[in-house]
């Protein structure tokens, strides 16, 4: 795609701060307190220079589920008689609004941050590199027993390490193996773009295709379910038919040796000599589903009929779900039902339909433009926009701080992709 450069119509931003901006990026994984508070002066700035917030719909959508949000909040710890069965704590409402309200301001703050290709691409870089200690972490965590926590200035920065025990799987900086593994799902793909860029120079093809694996074997030891089939349609969507090819053998090959080590489909022997060779927290998440996702789905989709408006609530699914069944579940597995459950439908569905128009219009931009041949690296931004969003079908891991930042940029990103491409339209019918 031919370079087109939002900043000509806005205020460019230095390049210094643009510098920071990047620093933010590369500390954010690793530094969350030190990124997260870099990012944030970069956001400020970015309002600052914006122009015409309300002239942007994205902005108008944005700004109206944020007051339906807070609706929503007042009305649960003012009027909460119709819920009060369950005993929620409904100052968690007004604590969930930090998930929410915040992002719709950084959404326009980073947009002058990755308004051209080259931004995005080394925005994307920048992700790429801050990766590099939770895969040395993630690694010394499973190989060489690393154990934490790790803190250092006064708890200002903390990486986790917990302990690999039972079907537990690696986590490296972060607290929990899932977000470990959406964290490695969303930045694949800028791991894949730049061992496809670097095809001409075999020193930085050789350390590239290393890091690429790096990537996959750490995704592997999080056991997330969810990160091994976004490893898979990542790999698919990027290569496109090549990746099937490479896919398709793997995954079948990957089955019939998981299915011989849970069951003695060629005898014992051939069982108990897979059992020895794969760790047991690999094998071990084909055996143990424990309750079903379809079941927790059940119990929120419940609750959202009975409660559609208004919801029941920030954080209510787990006491609404051990009050059901006995049983502790910390949120709905299923993000879009989980912002259903808490703030009602109305505020989930305006929060809903500007990610989805920038994620179907920028991937409609990326992937379906015959005129202008796209750059790798934007691909690998809409498929990692993509991974995102499938990901949170099943499990919930936007509520980790590094994520969510993460998720807003992405889609920041994405709707300059689709600007950059209105304005490419505009100028070839100019000629």
């Amino acid at each position: 795609m031919q370079e087109i450069s939002l900043s000509k119509v806005e205020k460019k931003i230095p390049k210094l701060l643009n510098n920071i901006f990047f620093l933010g990026l590369f500390l954010l994984p690793s530094a969350f307190t030190l990124g997260s508070g870099i990012l944030l002066i970069c956001v400020i700035y970015g309002i600052y220079i914006g122009k015409g917030y309300f002239k942007d719909k994205l902005n108008i959508i944005f700004f109206i589920a944020g007051i339906l949000l807070i609706i929503s909040a007042f009305i649960h710890s003012n009027f909460n008689d119709y819920i009060s069965n369950y005993k929620l704590n409904h100052s968690l409402s007004w604590i969930g609004l930090a998930n929410w309200i915040p992002f719709f301001l950084c959404f326009w703050g980073f947009q002058p941050f990755l308004d051209c290709q080259t931004k995005r691409r080394r925005t994307a870089f920048a992700l790429l590199a801050g990766t590099l200690p939770v895969i040395v972490t993630g690694i010394g965590q499973s190989f060489f027993n690393w154990h934490g926590p790790m803190e250092t200035l006064n708890g200002l920065i903390i990486w986790y390490q917990r302990p690999i025990e039972g079907i537990s799987g690696m986590t490296g900086l972060f607290n929990n193996p899932n977000y470990t593994g959406l964290w490695l799902n969303l930045i694949l793909p800028f791991c894949l773009a730049e061992t496809i860029n670097s095809r001409s120079n075999k020193l930085d093809r050789v350390i590239t295709f290393l890091f690429s694996f790096s990537f996959i074997l750490c995704t592997i030891l999080t056991n997330s379910r969810a990160a091994w089939i976004c490893i898979l349609l990542g790999i698919v969507v990027m290569f496109g038919r090549k990746g099937l090819k490479l896919i398709l053998p793997l995954l079948i090959g990957i089955s019939i040796i998981l299915s011989c080590t849970i069951y003695p489909i060629f005898g014992n022997r051939i069982q108990f000599f897979l059992r020895s060779i794969i760790p047991n927290n690999i094998w071990m998440e084909f055996t143990d589903f424990q309750i079903s996702r379809l079941d927790i789905w059940n119990t929120a989709i419940k609750k959202i009929i009975n409660f559609p408006i208004f919801g029941t609530g920030g954080g209510s699914f787990p006491d609404i779900y051990m009050y059901e069944t006995g049983m502790w579940k910390g949120h709905a597995h299923n993000l879009f039902l989980e912002l259903f459950l808490s703030y009602g439908i109305p505020a989930g569905i305006i929060i809903l339909l500007p990610i989805i128009y920038l994620f179907i219009f920028s991937t409609k931009t990326i992937f379906f433009n015959k005129f202008i041949k796209t750059s790798i690296f934007e691909k690998a931004w809409v498929i990692s926009i993509m991974l995102f969003l499938f990901s949170q079908l099943v499990d919930i891991q936007y509520f980790d701080g590094r994520i969510s930042i993460t998720f807003w940029i992405l889609l920041a990103g994405a709707k300059n992709i689709i600007e950059e491409d209105k304005l490419s339209r505009n100028f070839v019918k100019g000629q």
